[in-house]
């Protein structure tokens, strides 16, 4: 069912106003109580109830989209190994290219910002789990989504939610980074439908952004490059296989990505 652009657009901005909303007071708690603890539970609170919120109201549907039951274990697998190879792919195309001597200002500002937000077991919580599935309830489900089921072409959707994705990381090396990650899990749910997909992804991303290969040779950093590299295709390309361009069309309206 065809759903209109502008329509998309104000549910996406509600839910911008909504997340904003939730660091914003998160912002004022640390500075009204001087900890960053408490600022941490206030953020974690916020998003569990947006997230419980937008999943009531059905704004997105929390399913395995077009995944058939008996493929659900092996796309939640090759899920999981996506997400593993894309961080080892990039930590090693840091290391090899000493990504710390080329941008040192945006590297102290990235650990900065996870020592000033990411305090304790809260914001461990919110920074690994609820902050990935609040943005793919809102950049994937909502925004992605919405362009996909309106006249949008598929491949201008994922580039626009890609483009808004990596403005919301920052700038620089952040913004090619999140507009990569952002591409891949948009294709996927292209593909597949699933946000839960793609809510794994972006968990074990999150989650394993501390990996260093700091003291490896560069042999060993090669090898994992390309080892990560074609893991990375593999997982790609079984989507691909998977879920065949004639399956991809129910959330697009029959387009293809061309």
């Amino acid at each position: 069912m065809a759903e209109s652009i502008g329509k998309t657009a104000l549910r996406f901005l509600l839910w911008c106003l909504f997340y904003c909303a939730v660091t914003v007071v998160g912002s004022i708690v640390e500075s009204v109580t001087n900890s960053d603890v408490i600022m941490s539970w206030t953020i974690l609170i916020g998003f569990i109830l947006m997230t419980v919120g937008y999943l009531c109201k059905h704004y997105v549907e929390l399913s395995f989209g077009r995944i058939e039951r008996r493929m659900v274990w092996p796309a939640m697998g090759m899920s999981v190994l996506i997400a593993v190879a894309y961080v080892l792919v990039l930590v090693s195309v840091f290391t090899l290219i000493d990504l710390e001597h080329l941008f040192p200002s945006e590297v102290e500002s990235l650990e900065k910002t996870g020592e000033h937000l990411f305090p304790g077991i809260a914001g461990l919580l919110y920074g690994c789990i609820f902050c990935p599935v609040l943005e793919e309830i809102g950049l994937r489900g909502i925004l992605l989504g919405g362009l996909l089921k309106s006249r949008c072409r598929p491949w201008m959707a994922i580039l626009i939610t890609a483009v808004i994705f990596a403005l919301f990381h920052g700038v620089g090396v952040h913004f090619l980074v999140s507009f990569v990650f952002a591409t891949i899990i948009g294709w996927l749910y292209w593909r597949t439908g699933s946000i839960i997909l793609c809510m794994i992804i972006h968990i074990i991303n999150n989650s394993l952004s501390f990996i260093e290969l700091d003291g490896q040779s560069k042999v060993v950093i090669l090898l994992i490059f390309a080892g990560s590299m074609m893991l990375l295709a593999l997982g790609l390309w079984w989507f691909a296989k998977k879920c065949t361009t004639e399956t991809a069309t129910l959330a697009d309206g029959g387009q293809s990505l061309s």
